[in-house]
């Protein structure tokens, strides 16, 4: 008879501090005896237990840099798939053994703990970030080396997290850096329902279309958008194409909208309020549903997340996912459909999850107010009004341009 066993750490670290002089590998072997992740095996009265065995290790790097160790084994004929997810999930036992960050991970055939030398950062500077072809944005810097986001294979994202703890910066750096490496292809819709205070300051920039700062510029915003798309599908259809990634055109249209709860509607408010604001989410909808194909990239933040604040359609389309902390498990999995952002440290501001594939932790970059202002500088336009963009070729005089 064959059982997997995995009772609780109760005493985990009391045995492995006990031998400091221990290798990384010995330690985790420890560990899968201490706690019994193993295999049950009795034959009449005698009763064994059979463990992962130890196959090879390999070094790894962030570059040319060294960075930790993967330890691979194979492990015992029976062990249901269920129960080697249930041990990725129960990583922190490791990581507390082993006072290193660990990664428990079952590919091809083999668990797999990946050991790093170095803790996640508590701050990472932007001018440390190395330049990037493509439209690819930073996303944060882990102990195995920096996260980044394609737009082009992803197009949408949305963004949670409690005030204070590095959202609106975050969004910053993602306006910052695609600017600087896409100064001439990069066109910004920017929503930003503080007011104007984050955003408005940027709004001469040459690549900021439009600016919102509240809900009735916000729907004029949105309803400019979804007809400039309404021609773009024309175009697309009339030539044959279906993503803008395999067509000639290289412009992207970013629309980023800070505190987005200030669009849900509310039971107090007027109808004609609730129409407007139902119209703003219809369109955003709108946006992540069939935007992608045609060159709209969707940025989505919001520092409420629920049902109401975080609509469905937005939800459902944007397969990527930032978390910075929340005060809830019900909160993070309206976020990230999973817990854990309501277990990011509250004395580190800028650390995040980020959903994909797989969930990850990470310090995102870090700008200053300043220090923006003082990159994206060289292109402010003293005419540029973005209240007030051209809606199309017709009224700007130029050639005819699809994306218009």
């Amino acid at each position: 008879m064959l059982e997997w066993m995995i009772p609780l750490a109760v005493g985990t670290l009391a045995i492995v501090t006990k031998a400091p002089n221990k290798s990384d590998r010995k330690k985790i072997e420890t560990i899968m005896r201490n706690v019994n992740y193993g295999v049950r095996k009795t034959k009449g009265e005698e009763e064994t237990f059979l463990y992962p065995t130890y196959k090879k290790k390999q070094k790894l790097f962030d570059g040319y840099n060294h960075i930790g160790m993967r330890y691979f084994y194979t492990i015992p004929l029976g062990l249901p798939a269920t129960k080697l997810a249930k041990m990725e999930k129960e990583v922190k036992v490791f990581t507390d053994g082993l006072q290193k960050p660990v990664e428990v991970a079952y590919k091809k055939g083999l668990l797999q703990f990946s050991v790093y030398d170095e803790e996640i950062p508590e701050m990472f500077p932007y001018e440390a970030l190395p330049d990037k072809e493509g439209w690819f944005a930073p996303i944060g810097k882990r102990f195995d080396g920096l996260v980044w986001h394609n737009f082009d294979h992803v197009p949408h994202m949305t963004v949670a997290g409690t005030t204070r703890f590095g959202k609106t910066v975050f969004l910053k750096v993602l306006m910052t850096y695609l600017i600087e490496h896409h100064p001439d292809d990069i066109e910004l819709y920017l929503i930003d329902l503080k007011g104007g205070l984050e955003f408005g300051p940027y709004e001469r920039l040459k690549q900021v279309r439009r600016v919102a700062s509240n809900a009735e510029e916000g729907a004029l915003l949105l309803t400019e958008i979804h007809e400039r798309m309404e021609r773009m599908y024309r175009y697309f259809r009339t030539n044959g194409w279906t993503n803008v990634i395999d067509t000639p055109e290289q412009k992207r249209i970013f629309i980023i909208v800070d505190e987005a709860a200030q669009l849900a509607p509310e039971k107090w408010m007027t109808k004609e309020q609730k129409d407007l604001l139902g119209m703003c989410q219809y369109f955003l909808g709108e946006i992540t549903r069939i935007g992608g194909a045609l060159g709209f990239r969707e940025v989505f933040c919001t520092q409420y997340p629920t049902a109401d604040t975080l609509p469905r359609s937005v939800k459902q389309n944007s397969d990527a996912k930032v978390s910075f902390r929340l005060p809830s498990g019900y909160a993070s999995q309206v976020a990230i459909d999973d817990y854990g952002a309501e277990e990011l440290p509250s004395d580190i501001k800028g650390r995040a999850l980020f959903k994909t594939h797989e969930l990850r932790e990470m310090q995102v970059p870090y700008i200053s107010d300043k220090e923006m202002k003082a990159r994206l500088k060289q292109w402010e336009v003293k005419n540029h009004d973005p209240h007030h963009a051209p809606k199309n070729e017709e009224q700007t005089g130029e050639d005819t341009f699809y994306i218009r």
